[in-house]
């Protein structure tokens, strides 16, 4: 059965065209590590395709213990005085997401943002959130946001809604 991938990159967009002032002078748009670069080059795209040319990209680098444990993380690319967003395709406990904001406060960056199509939220995500250094972190609507998770993470955390994508696709099969 032939079977399409729809990215969540389309609901996120409006949030952050909308939030971030001065995108085409003060952006970045940051992978987490190395295998999520296409994602963040794709989300990166549509920051072009809406007239904003000069958005930029980094990436970190993550060397690993052993599996599931980060021992370093290194910032390829420049992010001092910008803005960020950091573009995942899910967040479990935000470990290694929250690792990744705070380094990139540590090197300059203004205000931290993240967005992930799927928000799991397991464990200390909450908390973790919570106390980042993230001006907020937008999921989709793509999973339910437990009580226990939005009461610890507060107003840290907000979703963006699937509904248009879907909506779309449905109209598009029939």
């Amino acid at each position: 059965m032939p079977v399409d991938n729809y990215e969540g990159a389309f609901a996120g967009m409006s949030y952050f065209l909308k939030e971030i002032k001065d995108i085409d002078n003060n952006l970045v748009v940051v992978s987490p590590d190395a295998g999520g670069m296409t994602r963040a080059k794709s989300f990166h795209s549509h920051f072009s395709k809406h007239g904003y040319d000069h958005v930029g990209l980094a990436m970190i680098s993550k060397e690993r213990k052993a599996a599931n444990q980060v021992d370093n993380m290194i910032l390829i690319g420049d992010v001092k005085g910008k803005d960020c967003i950091i573009v995942d395709d899910m967040i479990d406990t935000a470990g290694t997401l929250c690792g990744a904001g705070s380094l990139l406060k540590e090197q300059g960056a203004n205000k931290v943002y993240a967005f992930a199509t799927h928000g799991i939220f397991s464990g200390p995500a909450g908390d973790r959130i919570g106390k980042s250094a993230f001006e907020k972190v937008i999921t989709t609507d793509s999973m339910q946001v437990s009580a226990d998770f939005a009461a610890k993470a507060g107003d840290k955390h907000g979703q963006v809604s699937l509904d248009l994508l879907i909506a779309e696709v449905i109209r598009r099969t029939h």
